[in-house]
């Protein structure tokens, strides 16, 4: 089961989804992704947060970041950008960064024009293919991505629902616990809830069962460290919560699609 996903996609979508659709498994891309969410509500899972999406709110996921997102509207179309971290240039990496930190980005309701107008550019030029029409959508991106600066709301309040303070606690003490002994029995008495009523809330809310994100987390820090360089894969594999070095290998390559070992010698390369 390989779940980064690393498709040949457009910069730009106009994407339409309804209630009734759903990912099968969250997934990840070797991309970033942005989403203005244009009509209806959905909820995403990124990471180890839950994020609450109205009309005209933006949703930024990172490149290799396990995300899900479940549609509450009978209705919902978004705009979709996907781009390199090196796209804008490194005059915008802030910018980037902080998306990176706060996700979710609200734009007051008196200035979704602003953000309107960028958008209708740059759907125009995609759809007309003017000559050196990719150049003029880039900098009409540039330009969406200061205004989001700009104009985003700091201060947020999200009101969650009992079970999803539950899961997104929960994801997040995985997530910063990972090299520590974890089992959903552990976990379950950590949140003084029953196995059974987390498993189900969990796998509900994320799309996952508490073992695979378990194991997503510390695939993931894996990866970090394996790009690093310095230690060896039984280190790495120890560090990262896995008692057998073999296992961790079985567990990277069937999230990853490689070996560790393979991984490292290809980041060295590159």
């Amino acid at each position: 089961m390989k779940n980064i996903v690393d498709e040949k996609i457009n910069f730009l979508q106009r994407q339409v989804r309804n209630k009734d659709y759903a990912l099968k498994k969250p997934h990840a891309h070797e991309k970033n992704e942005m989403y203005y969410l244009e009509k209806g509500s959905t909820e995403y899972f990124i990471g180890n947060e839950i994020y609450i999406l109205d009309e005209g709110d933006f949703i930024f996921v990172p490149k290799r970041v396990y995300h899900k997102n479940i549609y509450h509207s009978d209705f919902a179309e978004r705009l979709l950008f996907v781009f390199d971290d090196d796209f804008v240039g490194e005059d915008y990496s802030h910018i980037l960064g902080d998306l990176c930190k706060d996700k979710l980005v609200k734009i007051p309701q008196n200035q979704q024009y602003r953000i309107k107008n960028i958008l209708n550019a740059i759907e125009h030029e995609n759809k007309q293919k003017c000559s050196n029409y990719e150049k003029m959508m880039k900098l009409y991106f540039k330009q969406l991505l200061i205004e989001i600066d700009r104009l985003r709301i700091r201060k947020k309040v999200t009101k969650f629902t009992e079970s999803q303070i539950i899961v997104q606690n929960c994801a997040k003490f995985i997530s910063q616990n990972y090299g520590s002994e974890l089992s959903l029995d552990i976990l379950a008495k950590r949140f003084a809830v029953s196995s059974g009523y987390l498993s189900k809330l969990f796998k509900k809310n994320t799309g996952l069962g508490i073992n695979e994100y378990i194991n997503i987390s510390r695939v993931s820090e894996a990866e970090k460290k394996l790009e690093q360089g310095g230690k060896s894969i039984t280190e790495i594999a120890s560090e990262c919560g896995f008692n057998d070095s073999n296992y961790f290998a079985s567990v990277f390559k069937k999230i990853k699609g490689i070996t560790p070992k393979k991984y490292s010698l290809q980041n060295k390369n590159g």
